[in-house]
């Protein structure tokens, strides 16, 4: 019993020792614990320079960091500290603590944020030192914690304060620390979308389409970037696919029937070419006003483009629709008079030109 307790003297003291702090650690936790925050800095960053692989001090000085709302250099720290080799009990600190941090930085930006869309006059100075404010939150909550949705709300932000270059490089952030992600690819494009930059956003609403191939958003943005870009049998067949997706959208057939009607302007077509898109042409638009019957131009472009395909039979049953719903409008009645023409109806002709004129058409 004796030996046995010789034996456990020289354990316990060498475990007093290992557990000791250095002085100016030990000083820094005083001063930390008793709300001396600015004693408890100096003290620690002399620990930290004294002791340069010693976790606990690179985790301390990250704490008091946090507490100074020095988020930056609390990241810097609390990263030292995981590199140092540091116990489970202060990981399980600097998880924690980091967390505490990023939750109240990205719920300060909502709170901010929700503040500004609240505001009757969005455009005032007070909106925008808001919108600032919530935008600083957003970028610092990702500091502490990289996150996704921080860095889309710091992009948004920064766009509608007119920021466009800090807001690019937030939009490139997603793409470059989130690269399978289709959505980010998207913002992007998006973005250079809205700045009229349409050959710069195809590259990368590409991408999130080979990202995810069925992605609606970037089937969408990429069919009106091929549009403004001019290059339109790329965006006629974009148009096409975003159909078979999104069947529901009366925007896709409406910008596929405009492609279409546009091409047919084309004097260097042959007759083959120009028969196929009038008939792509009125089914397009035809398919707007399944969706949407109250949408007058698609009754304009699908009759124009079944008198010019010479099919009256057809666009006889759109003009009647079309004097229906808009009974008003003279160019329909017009049309149906030529329609009646060319189906030899010269008293139904006779009567719907004289509507027109009754309304003002020529």
């Amino acid at each position: 019993m004796k030996k046995l307790f010789l034996l456990f003297v020289p354990i316990l003291v060498l475990a007093l020792l290992s557990s000791c702090r250095p002085p100016e650690l030990e000083g820094a936790f005083v001063d930390y614990n008793a709300g001396r925050y600015d004693n408890a800095l100096k003290l620690a960053k002399e620990a930290t320079e004294k002791y340069p692989t010693n976790a606990e001090a690179w985790y301390l000085l990250g704490e008091i960091y946090g507490k100074k709302e020095m988020y930056p250099e609390m990241k810097k720290a609390f990263d030292k500290a995981l590199a140092n080799n540091p116990t489970p009990d202060i990981q399980n600190k600097i998880k924690s603590a980091t967390m505490y941090y990023f939750q109240q930085l990205f719920n300060r930006g909502v709170s901010n944020y929700n503040a500004y869309a609240k505001m009757e006059d969005t455009s005032s100075e007070e909106a925008k030192k808001q919108l600032e404010k919530s935008t600083q939150f957003f970028k610092l909550a990702n500091i502490v914690k990289p996150d996704y949705k921080a860095v889309d709300l710091t992009a948004l932000g920064y766009s509608i304060l007119g920021q466009k270059d800090s807001a690019l490089v937030y939009y490139k952030k997603l793409t470059t620390e989130w690269p399978d992600s289709a959505d980010a690819f998207v913002k992007l494009g998006r973005f250079y979308v809205v700045q009229q930059q349409f050959k710069e956003a195809i590259p990368y609403l590409e991408k999130a389409l080979e990202i995810d191939p069925n992605n609606s958003d970037a089937i969408q943005i990429i069919a009106e970037a091929y549009d403004f870009a001019g290059e339109t049998d790329k965006a006629i067949e974009t148009y096409k696919r975003a159909m078979k997706i999104n069947p529901e959208e009366k925007a896709f057939p409406f910008n596929l029937g405009r492609l279409y009607f546009q091409k047919i302007a084309d004097e260097n077509i042959d007759e083959a070419a120009k028969a196929e898109y009038l008939k792509g042409c009125a089914d397009a638009f035809g398919r707007v006003i399944e969706l949407d019957p109250s949408m007058k131009e698609a009754y304009d472009y699908k009759s124009n483009c079944e008198i010019m395909a010479k099919n009256y039979e057809a666009a006889l049953v759109t003009l009647k629709q079309a004097t229906e719903h808009f009974p008003d409008e003279g160019k329909f009645w017009y049309n149906l008079g030529v329609v009646y023409y060319n189906l030899k109806d010269n008293a139904k002709a006779k009567e719907a030109i004289d509507k027109a004129k009754e309304l003002g058409l020529e």
